[in-house]
């Protein structure tokens, strides 16, 4: 294979995988379908400007607008009756969340840098689907996408063990983001161990253990921006499994990746 070939070329051999037909935006849940024409009506709205680490919504509260963000990126996370947090997304530029209706309303959101924000109220918002019916139909898409996301995550949380999750996680990246450089594929990503245990649900040190392992297999190696892997087919063949740990005693080395 040629140097700096995208992994996607691949896809074409393995297209009886549904995994490998996933788009990036289902992956990484980050600016799910980015709605970029309401910002040509954002004088309706009202924008507030928030600090990093700044509070945009606490547990409790309602605004009763939709937050569409101008600039900046904020980090949504659910608050459950035990006071724990649960991630839920990222979100950027074009980005938005509906808090229009009284609903469930125990979500933290926290400016993750220096973020902009316009308020739309149902009335705005009238206003503006009159004038551009296509921003409703664009809004619906962000809906769609977000639910898409999520029924999704809630199949991968029932059928596949934590460690598994994070082997796929790392699968579909190569499969939409990875880059062919000799005989290895490359992701260029800032993917944080914390942030790969909040979309897979495994644990930190779960998510630690199974990097580790890995690594000490030659089948993936991760740097801070950089993940690369060495043997794609040995990462597929992972994600077919049902546990990669089990709990009968076995060492890491025996009980990972007996292939």
């Amino acid at each position: 294979m040629n140097s700096s070939t995208p992994c996607k070329k691949m896809q074409r051999q393995n297209s009886g995988s549904s995994i490998e037909q996933i788009k990036f935006e289902m992956i990484i849940p980050d600016s799910l379908y980015p709605v970029e024409r309401l910002y040509k009506y954002i004088e309706l709205g009202t924008i507030k400007t928030f600090k990093k680490g700044s509070a945009v919504l606490i547990p409790g509260e309602e605004p009763k607008a939709l937050i569409y963000i101008l600039s900046g990126r904020i980090k949504v996370n659910l608050v459950v009756d035990d006071g724990r947090e649960r991630f839920i997304y990222t979100a950027g530029k074009y980005n938005m969340m509906g808090r229009l209706f009284e609903a469930y309303n125990q979500y933290y959101i926290v400016a993750l840098e220096k973020t902009e924000i316009c308020y739309f109220t149902k009335q705005q918002l009238e206003q503006i689907f009159q004038k551009d019916q296509e921003v409703f139909f664009d809004i619906i898409k962000n809906y769609h996408a977000k639910i898409s996301y999520y029924m999704r995550q809630m199949a991968e949380m029932d059928l596949y063990n934590p460690t598994i999750r994070v082997v796929r996680l790392l699968y579909k990246l190569c499969m939409t983001k990875g880059v062919a450089i000799g005989d290895s594929f490359e992701i260029q990503i800032d993917l944080s161990l914390k942030r790969i245990s909040e979309i897979t649900g495994a644990h930190y040190v779960t998510v630690s253990k199974v990097l580790g392992g890995l690594k000490k297999k030659n089948i993936i190696e991760k740097n801070k921006n950089t993940i690369i892997i060495h043997d794609l087919k040995g990462l597929k063949r992972l994600t077919q499994e049902t546990h990669i740990f089990s709990n009968q005693g076995r060492s890491l080395d025996n009980d990972l990746f007996s292939l």
